[in-house]
């Protein structure tokens, strides 16, 4: 609002027979000087609010954009150490060609377990390997057949462990699948 507009109308606001005096020219003055201070001050916040929403914008996608390189990173850790084991897999399936003899194959293979396993344990992977003869626990065990039991053999207990479970950070990966008494 301009002053003239702030003069105009506090005259308009006068009853007809008064004179606009030189008190309300001054007030018309310090009115539409406010006024001009508030709108710059609006002008201002309203630049400052635009900046933060370009900000924060940009900083979500900045973040979206670490975030995927963080999890191609975490992929990329996780597959790397698993690429010697594979080398030693296709180096033991060229050595079972060239001479098949089943007692050095037999034992390149519990080498590559021994070393998958470790692998897994430097991936911070723990195996559930549940005891025959315990109870399955749903949380971690899933049953997978029943069969009837034997004399002597408490009912619902692991009679075979078909394949074992896996834990990631306390995290159930895989539950170990079992075979249970009725």
């Amino acid at each position: 609002m301009t002053e003239a507009e702030v003069k105009k109308t506090l005259e308009e606001a006068l009853p007809e027979s008064q004179e606009p005096t030189a008190s309300v020219e001054s007030e018309a003055s310090a009115v539409a000087e406010e006024v001009a201070r508030l709108q710059a001050e609006v002008e201002l916040w309203k630049d400052r609010a635009l900046r933060s929403a370009a900000e924060l914008e940009n900083y979500r996608r900045r973040v979206q954009r670490d975030l995927q390189q963080q999890i191609l990173s975490a992929q990329m850790d996780i597959l790397r150490p698993l690429l010697p084991l594979l080398d030693n897999i296709e180096r033991g399936i060229q050595a079972a060609r060239e001479a098949p003899d089943m007692e050095r194959l037999k034992e390149g293979l519990e080498l590559i377990h021994r070393q998958f396993s470790h692998t897994l344990q430097k991936l911070s992977i723990q195996v559930i390997a549940p005891e025959v003869g315990s109870l399955p626990d749903p949380a971690y065990h899933e049953v997978i057949s029943t069969v009837p039991a034997p004399e002597g053999v408490q009912p619902h207990t692991i009679v075979e462990v078909v394949e074992a479970g896996y834990l990631y950070q306390g995290q159930l990966l895989r539950p170990a699948r079992v075979i249970t008494t009725e």
